[in-house]
């Protein structure tokens, strides 16, 4: 679904930094996303993603933040998807969003997904469509043994302390224990080669380049890597 960009730039460029006060990552526990937590990671979405959202859209920050938690509510669950949460003292700190190819994705009931729909009742139908623009922007379809990163966002209090690399490391973990899975990979924006750099850092290498018309017009980035991770590397 999102791309990774930089600090209030979709994902934070300090997302990986490690300086002294780290939280100590026995203190961090990593677990699915409960309907509890909806409405509070649908703020840190709006944290993280708002800049690209808001700046190009008629969007405010609240009504992105207010779509994010109906669209983790509606969108019907798929086999081939999962969201997490970091979570410190019970305390949403982070969240991270991973894809993969799956034969029983689509096969969901349509009560379920027309669900979705139903969003235009809350919103100006203009603003819905824009948020939706830029998702299905976003959306990148995994190949067989892809383990994709569709985001990954840290509170702003809490960046720099290491979270964004124990979610990287949980990812790697939950790649390598999942039958079928041979890589972690995702997407970053070509300008933001200090996130570049704390990547490769931790074992993940470009692959290539892409360029988008569309995404330079509606979410203000044109070019695009996409970095890999593979195995237990």
């Amino acid at each position: 679904m999102i791309r990774h960009h930089g600090n209030n730039d979709f994902r934070p460029t300090n997302l990986l930094n490690a300086k002294q006060d780290q939280t100590p990552m026995q203190q961090v526990q990593i677990e699915p996303i409960t309907p509890e937590q909806y409405h509070t990671v649908a703020k840190l979405m709006a944290f993280g993603f708002g800049h690209k959202f808001v700046k190009l859209s008629s969007l405010s920050v609240t009504e992105l933040a207010s779509i994010f938690e109906n669209w983790l509510r509606h969108t019907p669950y798929q086999t081939g998807s999962l969201r997490v949460t970091a979570l410190e003292n019970d305390v949403v700190i982070g969240t991270m969003a991973l894809r993969w190819k799956s034969s029983e994705i689509g096969k969901q009931p349509k009560t379920i997904q027309t669900k979705w729909w139903k969003m235009y009742r809350y919103y100006d139908y203009w603003k819905l469509l824009q948020f939706m623009m830029r998702i299905q922007l976003l959306k990148h379809k995994p190949e067989e043994g892809e383990c994709y990163i569709e985001d990954i966002v840290v509170h702003p209090d809490h960046q720099g302390k290491g979270v964004g690399r124990h979610l990287l490391a949980w990812a790697q973990q939950y790649m390598l224990q999942t039958a079928n899975l041979s890589y972690l990979s995702l997407h970053v924006a070509h300008h933001n080669q200090k996130a570049m750099q704390m990547y490769e850092h931790y074992h993940f290498h470009k692959q290539n380049s892409t360029n988008s018309l569309l995404t330079a017009m509606l979410l203000g980035e044109h070019q695009w890597n996409y970095m890999i991770r593979k195995g237990d590397s």
